[in-house]
């Protein structure tokens, strides 16, 4: 059965003029690759985020030590400003802290 919304846009489809299906369909596509897209990346985020806060000490001790060589990698190959934008992005995340020894705690 199709919906009210989904006849309005098969309506507004067919009302387009011929040389502009090209581009309404790379629309379409672009529309529904950055719905995937989206939806991956939190995906991937709240699984990450759920392996850190949930696996044994031993696991958290390991993948703590690896966050804090990918804070140093980013230490030395970033600027200062970039750093700070990253860490604003990564700290907006609720509950989670970064400690850095060159900046201190944040």
């Amino acid at each position: 059965m199709l919906t009210r919304q989904r006849l309005e846009l098969l309506d507004a489809i067919e009302q387009t003029p011929e040389e502009y299906i090209p581009e309404l369909l790379n629309f379409v596509h672009f529309f529904n690759q950055q719905r995937i897209t989206k939806s991956s990346s939190a995906t991937a985020w709240d699984f990450a985020m759920s392996e850190i806060n949930n696996s044994n000490p031993e696991k958290q001790n390991l993948k703590r030590q690896r966050i804090n060589q990918l804070f140093t990698t980013w230490a030395v190959l970033d600027s200062e400003d970039e750093q700070k934008e990253a860490l604003k992005v990564i700290e907006s995340v609720e509950d989670l802290l970064i400690y850095s020894s060159k900046i201190g705690t944040i």
